[in-house]
């Protein structure tokens, strides 16, 4: 290094006698190592001196590693460029297994670092390594000339605590490195759960029906299928016992609820209580289902099995190729009434609900031929809150209304306390109302005198089951 600059250089000698110097690396004003003018530290470092003691206090600049790697190495680099070597060369620096690793003073130099094995646990040590970058393939040796070169070590050097200083000796180059450790947090994205869900198309809204009589026919009538738009929320129906599987795979797509297609066809779980599902045309509709009775029905459950055709009505209009807007032929009996319900079957088998029931009735008066139709809706379901009894009068909820909930467990529930009422009757299968809790009126009235007797009931979980 020079003697007024903050310069730092690198003498090398390759084999054959060529000497050339990389440098300079850093560089800045800065104050003068000692006070005779005979050393400059890299740039950011900054000295104190004090006479009486001749001791010399330094600070550093802060330089990474990697950083300084690509000083030395943009200083090779430039070398190269410039034409001071024919050959280029690579610096880099690792980290050594402390326990493995001993830092001895080189030969003929004094010991200012006695022979140390570094196996502390705080002890950091990182080897830097100069190669040429064609070593084997006609790069010569070389040596880097850390004393003997022109750039090498001051023999006047004053080390700060060196006990074992005499003046005019060399030193082999001395560095105090501080490492400071900080955090480097790396953001990973991991599962933060699990869950099995189904993906299925959306079952069909319930088609178009259109019901043409032929002129002069008093036996046959032509039904007429398109399919429908939008979108519709409504409780299943079923019409025949293979629904239930269909139905069921919807409540897990939909709704995420786990029920077994047994648990669609109970009571338990009957229409008036089934949540409701979403319906919409996301795929083709390929074929139709086209039920009928002839009796007045009361339910859609009268339809149930009673479709006209074993398989779905399609029409094939070329290979692979079918007609959205098939024709049925009905035969019938002129002067007699049926009722008439369709539903559609998109391309992956998914089923829609039912239309409306539909009142269809070819009159033959005398050869005056004209068909009847309207639309029949249910009568409303009355509900009888009376219920005749004798002597003995017991109440208790429904089995629906006992329905473990297994979406709200009840936890760690000691055994002198009572769990929590949320736990029954709120499944979402069965989509009843909690009981529990609440206050129900019920009112005995004697058949003989005519006396009323109101009892006051609150339903309450004591999580003991009486069989």
């Amino acid at each position: 290094m020079t003697q007024t600059q903050n310069y730092w250089y690198i003498d090398v000698k390759e084999d054959g006698g060529s000497e050339f110097t990389v440098g300079p690396i850093g560089m800045g004003n800065i104050a003068l190592f000692s006070p005779d003018g005979h050393r400059a530290l890299p740039e950011g470092f900054t000295t104190t001196y004090s006479a009486a003691g001749a001791q010399i206090h330094t600070a550093g600049a802060v330089f990474s590693p990697p950083d300084l790697v690509d000083l030395v190495q943009a200083a090779f680099d430039e070398a190269l460029e410039s034409g001071l070597t024919d050959w280029p060369y690579l610096v880099s620096v690792k980290a050594l297994d402390t326990a493995a690793v001993q830092v001895n003073s080189p030969a003929g130099s004094a010991a200012y670092l006695a022979a140390e094995t570094f196996n502390s646990s705080d002890a950091v040590v990182l080897q830097y390594t100069i190669i040429s970058e064609f070593s084997g393939m006609g790069a010569p040796p070389f040596e880097l000339l850390f004393t003997s070169g022109p750039n090498g070590l001051d023999a006047n050097s004053t080390y700060d605590g060196d006990s074992s200083y005499s003046p005019n000796t060399k030193r082999w180059p001395v560095a105090e490195a501080s490492v400071i450790n900080k955090s480097s947090p790396i953001v990973v994205s991991t599962p933060y759960c699990t869950q099995v869900s189904m993906m299925l198309d959306y079952p069909p809204v319930p088609p178009d029906v259109v019901f043409i009589p032929y002129v002069g026919v008093n036996n046959k009538i032509m039904v007429l299928f398109s399919s429908n738009a939008g979108i519709r929320l409504a409780h299943p129906v079923i019409l025949k016992n293979s629904d239930a599987s269909f139905i069921a795979d919807d409540y897990y797509a939909q709704k995420g609820i786990t029920v077994t297609a047994a648990q669609v066809l109970t009571p338990d779980t009957g229409e008036l209580t089934r949540p409701k599902l979403e319906y919409r045309n996301d795929g083709s509709i390929r074929k139709y289902e086209l039920f009928r009775v002839d009796k007045m029905p009361t339910s859609y459950d009268d339809f149930h099995d009673r479709n006209l055709t074993a398989q779905p009505i399609d029409v094939e209009i070329a290979p692979n190729k079918f007609s959205t807007s098939p024709a049925f032929v009905d035969t019938i009996q002129p002067n007699k009434k049926y009722w008439y319900c369709a539903r559609s079957v998109d391309l992956h088998n998914n089923i829609s609900n039912p239309t409306y029931i539909f009142e269809i009735e070819m009159v033959d008066n005398k050869g005056q031929m004209y068909m009847r139709h309207k639309v029949v809706n249910f009568e409303p379901q009355v509900l009888n809150y009376k219920k005749m009894g004798r002597k003995i009068l017991a109440i208790e909820p429904r089995n629906v209304q006992r329905y473990y909930n297994a979406a709200n467990p009840p936890g760690d529930v000691a055994l002198n306390q009572i769990p929590t009422s949320n736990i029954l009757g709120t499944s979402e299968v069965n989509n009843v109302s909690s009981i529990w809790n609440k206050k129900f009126k019920v009112r005995i009235t004697s058949k003989k005198t005519g006396r009323k007797i109101d009892l006051n009931l609150t339903f309450k979980n004591t999580g003991v089951v009486i069989p």
